[in-house]
């Protein structure tokens, strides 16, 4: 009987997982270190993260990981089909790299991102820098500006990647548009209030 018992013993400790998976309820949600969906003494999200668009937790709506707070190596959000819309692949600091996909798994658009979040302050998240849109077929159709999270200039490209039209604004306001063909500009329309006053041609 002592030497049953040891050898059940012994086989349990050489394969952990599969004796506490034995004895958890079919259905039942993981406890303690990998729960999901945790928060840390301060309040802030910590570790795994799950969301759903169900009450059943069937359809998927983001997946990723939090560190007191700070998003950390890459979220994943879904669309409500089950297929990738967007994904956010974070480093220091909380600088991202995101990226937007096409039903057919093709790059949509990318650009960066910053996630700011610290105690006393509400967490806040932004776009930076260029932004590169793609078509299916990978052909750059346009490239958006940002700085601090406001547009600044928008640029379109026509099916041969020639430079067709860009947008410059300034406080969220259109300020210019510049027209192209074959690369070389055609003319500038100015506008104030978002209505244009003026058109000037090199």
């Amino acid at each position: 009987m002592r030497l049953s018992r040891l050898l059940l013993f012994v086989s349990c400790a050489g394969l952990p997982g599969a004796c506490v998976s034995s004895h958890t309820p079919a259905g039942r949600a993981p406890r303690g270190f990998w729960r999901p969906n945790r928060f840390d003494r301060d309040g802030r999200a910590q570790g795994r993260w799950r969301t759903y668009y169900d009450s059943a937790e069937a359809q998927p709506f983001t997946t990723g990981r939090y560190h007191h707070g700070r998003p950390v190596r890459t979220f994943r959000y879904y669309a409500p089909t089950g297929r990738l819309d967007y994904s956010e692949r974070y480093r220091r600091q909380g600088f991202c790299e995101v990226t937007y996909w096409h039903p057919g798994g093709q790059v949509a658009r990318s650009g960066h991102a910053q996630w700011v979040t610290g105690r006393g302050q509400a967490p806040r998240f932004y776009w930076f820098g260029p932004w590169t849109s793609y078509a299916e077929n990978g052909q750059i159709t346009g490239i958006q500006t940002y700085a601090n999270g406001t547009l600044t200039r928008a640029e379109t490209y026509d099916a041969s990647g020639q430079l067709t039209k860009a947008e410059n604004y300034k406080g969220q306001k259109l300020t210019t548009i510049e027209l192209f063909d074959n690369g070389k500009l055609l003319k500038t329309e100015t506008y104030e209030n978002n209505v244009q006053v003026g058109s000037t041609a090199p």
